[in-house]
């Protein structure tokens, strides 16, 4: 039962292919990067499961049919996608549309020729928009989205485009509009802008670069693995309740406590906060957003990463992976 993974080489990419690797899966990665990172490829050469690398555009409807055919599969995670910092949304705005938007039409389309018998996309909370810092809660009925920045516009549009190929076409999809992730194989793509900070500060500690903070900045942080074991429930469930899903911890912390735990095990790590315009070293937006509800995901899995054992996992995912942020 060969799963597909388009943007594997990716953030979640990577997560999703090492955790179906782990359990022994057959899984088919296409992304438009050449290979993937020489550190994840020794660590999924390990693994149980099979592997098999396609380079292609996610536009390019002949190529995920290709791909698709040749390596009949069954079930889908369409994780391509640009996400793009301010510069870049000025620069690229037709090419993000594109890729978020046209790039999910095609691979439905393929999908539902194809007989999948699942297909999970990875939205973003980023579609509720300005209703993010309006509410108390971001729930997957009440609260409506307005998405603002063509990311987000795209997110949003390819969210209807899947519950509309569910209506017409029967497509066995599901939505899952992931919150602030962080974690194992973050990097920088070139097509993934805004990294986190979770990431970036850790980053900063290993190279010994102090940090200062806009503000203390409380969110429902998600680590990776968190990410990956819930679009995998997703995948799996024989049927499901619903077909969107908030997907976060269900627990808030702050980046500040973040570089309390990096200041404790790197003692020449230093950090401060200064709201000063400018002067932050480190930004994760101009507000804080609300956190999601996850009653339906809770129904399936249970995320299981809090700060401190997100915080040892990732150090430890560190110093098993060489010098894979230190250049």
């Amino acid at each position: 039962m060969p799963t597909l993974i388009t943007g594997g080489a990716g953030f979640l990419g990577l997560n999703l292919s090492e955790a179906l690797l782990t359990r022994g899966d057959e899984v088919v990665v296409f992304d438009a990067t050449d290979v993937l990172p020489e550190a994840a490829r020794r660590r999924f050469e390990a693994l149980p499961g099979s592997l098999e690398a396609r380079r292609g555009d996610v536009t390019d409807r002949a190529a995920l049919e290709a791909v698709v055919r040749d390596h009949r599969v069954d079930r889908v995670i369409h994780a391509a996608a640009i996400t793009p910092g301010p510069e870049r949304e000025v620069r690229d705005a037709r090419r993000i549309v594109e890729v978020n938007l046209m790039g999910t039409l095609a691979m439905i389309e393929v999908a539902v020729a194809h007989d999948v018998s699942r297909f999970v996309y990875p939205s973003s909370a980023s579609v509720y928009g300005a209703n993010a810092f309006d509410h108390d809660e971001l729930d997957e009925v009440r609260t409506p989205p307005v998405p603002n920045a063509f990311y987000a516009i795209g997110k949003y549009a390819a969210e209807r485009a899947v519950a509309r190929a569910a209506e017409i076409w029967g497509l066995p999809a599901v939505v899952a509009r992931v919150g602030a992730a962080f974690g194992p194989w973050e990097r920088d793509t070139g097509v993934r802008d805004t990294l986190s900070a979770p990431m970036r500060t850790l980053r900063a500690a290993l190279r010994g670069e102090e940090v200062v903070l806009p503000r203390p900045g409380p969110r429902d942080w998600i680590y990776s693995r968190d990410v990956a074991a819930a679009l995998i429930a997703l995948l799996d469930a024989p049927t499901l309740a619903h077909a969107l899903y908030n997907v976060s911890a269900g627990r808030r912390w702050t980046v500040a406590q973040w570089c309390d735990r990096l200041a404790a095990a790197y003692p020449d790590f230093r950090y401060s906060i200064d709201p000063a315009p400018g002067a932050a070293t480190v930004e994760f937006g101009p507000r804080d957003r609300a956190p999601l509800r996850i009653e339906r995901l809770t129904e399936l899995m249970q995320p299981s990463y809090g700060l401190e054992a997100a915080f040892d996992d990732y150090r430890a995912w560190v110093d098993g992976v060489d010098d894979f942020w230190m250049r």
